[in-house]
């Protein structure tokens, strides 16, 4: 399953090696978005980096990075302490913080994606932003070229897929959404395809009547498929009914949720989910 993703980095450990001096010595990067201090560390650039959110939690060697508070509310005294280069900055609750750095004039990079288009065209222009352009173009080249692999890949069956971001009030997600572009290139039905909003409230009628036949948890692990087989009313559903309610423990929710190179790996376990594989 990891073995695409495994050559992929060994690629680029190689290109690293040939291309080393691309990189932008001496540049100092804060990260206040998880999957951007993924991309910029696969890109090599984990070594400017000088402080991230607690939410920047892969790989693990993030961890060790000096905090600047949260995705929501960062300590604007920690990052100027820190004296970046560059401030990458994502989207939502966001757009205050980078509003704010601005003020300050401290320099911001915003990238929020949300497509699988915009996690390609970021992962070029950060890769140029951070001196590594070549080497950004070959990730992006190769993910392109796995993920067209795993949409051919898809069964004649297209199951009707009930994603669940959050559990209170119920949140799902519309096929406008990254994460319902995913389950559609991962060969799902999307029952939400429709919403008004990429995430937004459902209410859990609608969840019954649309009769998905998976259901897929990205909520904390403490979410089970038990905490759902007891809900009012939804022991009617397929789902429910045929035990195909996958939770956390069964998928990573960072490897379907996450605009980041992983988004490959996290397809095809989803692709295996849906196709019924064991």
């Amino acid at each position: 399953m990891k073995r695409n993703l495994l050559l992929l980095v060994v690629a680029l450990l190689i290109f690293s090696g040939c291309s080393s001096s691309e990189h932008k010595a001496g540049k100092r990067y804060i990260v206040t978005s998880p999957e951007i201090a993924e991309i910029i560390y696969l890109l090599q650039g984990v070594k400017n980096i000088v402080g991230v959110t607690i939410e920047c939690d892969y790989p693990a060697k993030l961890n060790k990075i000096e905090k600047v508070g949260n995705f929501g509310k960062v300590d604007y005294e920690k990052i100027i302490s820190l004296d970046p280069s560059i401030v990458f900055t994502s989207g939502l609750e966001q757009e205050l913080l980078t509003s704010e750095l601005e003020k300050l004039q401290i320099p911001t990079a915003k990238f929020y994606p949300n497509s699988i288009d915009d996690m390609i065209l970021s992962i070029r222009e950060i890769g140029k932003l951070i001196g590594v352009e070549e080497r950004a173009n070959f990730v992006a080249d190769s993910l392109m070229i796995e993920i067209e692999k795993i949409s051919q890949n898809n069964s004649d069956n297209s199951p009707q897929v009930y994603v669940e971001i959050y559990n209170n009030p119920i949140m799902s997600v519309s096929d406008k959404s990254f994460v319902g572009e995913v389950i559609q290139i991962s060969g799902g039905d999307n029952v939400f395809a429709e919403l008004p909003r990429d995430y937004s409230r459902v209410k859990a009628e609608d969840v019954i009547n649309a009769d998905p036949e998976i259901i897929i948890l990205t909520c904390p692990p403490e979410f089970t498929a038990e905490s759902i087989k007891i809900r009012k009313g939804w022991e009617v559903i397929s789902a429910v009914k045929n035990d195909r309610i996958y939770t956390a423990l069964d998928i990573d929710p960072d490897l379907i949720i996450r605009a980041t190179p992983r988004i490959v790996e996290g397809m095809k376990q989803l692709q295996k989910i849906i196709n019924d594989e064991k």
